[in-house]
């Protein structure tokens, strides 16, 4: 087989994969206003969020970055990375709450904000996260 078959049946795979990553992403500030919040998937089927875990969201973020947070946070298992990295999707809002609740930082926004941060966590921080507010987060491949 050629390569460019080979790399065409690994990108359709991996497509079917991730049928269950969001079709699109709401800020806090909109999903904790919803009486049933949720997203939309890539499936068009609808990925529910606990208002226990966007209440713990809402208590570790700072109320004016509720609009710049977008949910649910994606954590992707990149297979050219090492084994059991996931780097984690979004910007500093989202590396943000999962340092917080991965226990990584101690730091407040405003100085976690003004360092550089890596987008990276290792599998055991990402069970964590998931443990402590798995309808925040998904997990997705590539």
């Amino acid at each position: 087989m050629s390569d460019k078959l080979l790399d065409l049946i690994w990108s359709l795979d991996i497509e079917t994969i991730n049928d269950h990553l969001p079709a699109e992403r709401k800020s806090l500030k909109q999903l904790l206003t919803e009486e049933k919040p949720h997203v939309k998937t890539k499936k068009n089927k609808n990925h529910f969020m606990r208002k226990k875990d966007l209440e713990l969201a809402a208590k570790i973020l700072p109320k004016e970055e509720w609009e710049n947070i977008r949910l649910p946070i994606i954590l992707l298992r990149r297979t050219q990375l090492d084994k059991g990295l996931f780097s984690v999707s979004g910007g500093v809002c989202e590396l943000f709450l999962i340092a917080k609740i991965t226990e990584r930082t101690k730091e407040d926004f405003e100085i976690f904000k003004m360092n550089d941060h890596q987008p990276y966590i290792w599998k055991p921080e990402a069970f964590t996260a998931i443990r402590k507010m798995s309808s925040l987060i998904i997990i997705g491949y590539s």
